[in-house]
């Protein structure tokens, strides 16, 4: 990690130290996903929707823009990792509903066709709101067609 990508990520740790509330699941995943975002964008991405409901199959968490790539995004958020990384929730019905949101996603903005590059990707955030600077982790290209979760 960069010293600069470093320095930000603690000054956002800072900040949302004095943020702190109660941590209930929905809480602590909207944490992460605020923690994914930001950590995307000093990666270079841009993001683009955040918790977009295209159609009635689910939700896309991130949907970001690198380059000329779009990001299909799933943020997974752990307290800890005491039932394994966090990646292993991502079961073959939520890659089969992720697939589904991502065509609808597509569609919708006009880009569902042979010149478009898409890729599904993964954030892990391992901590909690107030708790010490998160562990981020970020899984490029996860292969949607597999049977099981993906494992690092």
């Amino acid at each position: 990690m960069s010293p600069l990508l470093h320095l930000a990520l603690r000054l956002w740790h800072f900040y949302d130290r004095h943020l702190a509330t109660g941590q209930t699941p929905q809480t602590i995943g909207a944490w992460g996903e605020r923690w994914a975002a930001r950590y995307l964008t000093l990666c270079g991405c841009k993001i683009l929707e955040r918790n977009a409901r295209p159609c009635r199959h689910g939700e896309l968490d991130l949907v970001a823009k690198r380059g000329k790539v779009y990001l299909f995004i799933e943020v997974k958020t752990r307290k800890n990792e005491a039932f394994g990384p966090p990646i292993t929730a991502i079961h073959l019905q939520k890659r089969r509903r992720l697939r589904k949101c991502a065509t609808y996603w597509l569609s919708h903005h006009h880009l569902l066709n042979d010149r478009t590059r898409y890729r599904f990707d993964a954030v892990q955030i391992v901590g909690t709101p107030g708790g010490p600077l998160p562990d981020i982790r970020w899984t490029k290209g996860i292969d949607m067609s597999q049977t099981r979760a993906p494992e690092l």
